[in-house]
């Protein structure tokens, strides 16, 4: 990772120190809360950290019936069921969480480092709920940082238009044709697209050899495995859902183009070792050996939800050096998919330069959340600086009024995860490895890896 890029972490990381006041406000609303939910009969001699698991994840699942995002739950399934029939008020679910706060910052002192991290992950948890909560009921916070902060545990760099600007002044000179550099890139690319009929065939033999490559360094349960879906007409391209037991659906959206460059982004992203092994190696490690019950449900907020799409999104760096990946697509996918690489050198410069401009989207987000840009501005902005198309633009939109600043898990989360890695030197593919395993088996925060230590503090 360049040493720019490692300095604005650092930044960022040292702007997380004096963001207080919401925390603050909140541990009073706990404190309030534990006086008055049914949480505070439960005193700090009875009270474990277990017990307060469990009550969370209850209490998480009811949660849900005021909250349209996706989650994972991996628990007993009349947990779910009593939950889906629940009656309480948003109002009263944000109460009862508060008191969940209360009654953790009660717990005796540890001395356990671990089990310190383990309050501290669950008590972020709590308040990205909280803030989730909030937020449904009508209360946004004061900015995108703060949001990004209370929900997520992190601010993301803010980039102005001139660093856009000098991206696709760089894309402008690689992409060949005349005219508006959307349209010309539009054509270019359309050379590279996986057939709809082709394109469980090609995302299959990816995800083959993605499985192949984390098998050689990750012992998964003997039953796992993965199954494609391939749907239409959704707001994603990709998407696991994790069934439990390591058990896993892909669902592809064949309603999109699908760039050959994705099949193997997807296969390691959506598959090995992106979503379905961190779900893997968290039900096992984590619930069922270490016993942390809070991990059978995680909610789509979250520091977690950092290390999840960040992981996801750096697996494929993991898992394939760039030399290994070109010569796989070349060799077997771009045959499977009928496609002419003769251009694939010059779209891989273009892939390259596409990924920095990923934080368009972050961009987006913000001015379209919270500084007032009109829809239609928005929709432009995307169009010019995140190159999309005015379908996948509105697409886009239609996804951040949904998941709010969740954008930011992706490529923020990657760059932490990656100078995370890369930051240790004369690591061997082994260790690098061993590195990506132990954010899921720990499990680590974002907090963590901005400080460089996996070690419990």
């Amino acid at each position: 990772m360049r040493y720019s890029a490692r300095l604005r972490l650092l930044n960022h990381a040292s702007r997380l120190i004096g963001r207080h006041l919401h925390t603050t406000l909140f541990a009073l609303l706990c404190s309030l809360a534990a006086q008055i939910s049914s949480a505070a009969s439960v005193t700090a001699g009875q009270d474990t950290m277990d017990g307060i698991a469990n009550d969370f994840v209850k209490a998480g699942l009811r949660f849900q019936n005021h909250d349209p995002l996706p989650y994972v739950y991996i628990g007993p399934p009349a947990w779910r069921t009593e939950a889906r029939t629940d009656t309480t008020t948003l109002d009263a679910q944000l109460e009862y969480l508060a008191g969940l706060s209360a009654r953790i910052t009660a717990l005796p002192d540890t001395t356990d480092p671990l089990e310190a991290r383990r309050r501290r992950d669950l008590l972020a948890r709590i308040q990205a709920l909280v803030t989730r909560g909030e937020i449904i009921a009508g209360t946004e916070p004061a900015s995108f940082d703060e949001e990004t902060q209370l929900l997520f545990g992190v601010v993301a760099p803010e980039y102005d238009e001139a660093h856009f600007r000098q991206l696709t002044a760089e894309l402008d000179s690689i992409i060949p044709g005349d005219g508006p550099l959307g349209a010309r890139i539009s054509a270019f690319r359309k050379q590279f697209v996986i057939p709809p009929e082709k394109l469980e065939l090609v995302i299959g033999r990816a995800m083959q050899e993605c499985r192949e490559k984390t098998l050689a360094h990750i012992d998964l349960p003997p039953n796992e495995s993965v199954t494609l879906n391939i749907t239409d007409d959704m707001p994603w391209v990709g998407f696991t859902e994790f069934r439990g037991n390591s058990q896993s659906t892909v669902h592809l959206n064949s309603s999109v183009p699908v760039h050959i460059e994705r099949a193997i982004e997807l296969g390691c992203h959506e598959g090995y070792p992106g979503h379905h092994v961190h779900a893997s190696l968290i039900e096992q490690s984590v619930v069922k050996e270490r016993g942390w019950n809070e991990y059978s449900y995680i909610a789509l907020v979250g520091p977690s939800a950092v290390i999840a799409e960040g992981a996801a999104s750096y697996a494929m760096e993991v898992a394939f050096s760039r030399e290994e990946r070109v010569q796989f697509e070349r060799d077997v996918l771009l045959p499977l998919a009928n496609i002419d690489g003769t251009e694939l050198d010059t779209y891989y410069h273009f892939v390259d330069l596409i990924g920095e401009l990923n934080y368009a989207r972050n961009e987006a987000a913000r001015q379209y959340l919270y500084r007032g840009l009109p829809r239609d501005d928005a929709m432009r902005w995307l169009m010019e600086f995140g190159l999309e198309t005015e379908g996948t633009a509105a697409t886009r939109l239609n996804v951040i009024d949904a998941q709010r600043s969740y954008v930011i898990t992706y490529n923020y989360g990657r760059e932490i995860v990656a100078s995370y890695i890369e930051s240790k030197p004369g690591q061997s593919a082994d260790a690098v490895w061993q590195s990506f395993i132990e954010i899921f088996t720990f499990p680590l925060s974002p907090i963590d890896l901005l400080a460089g230590d996996s070690s419990p503090q």
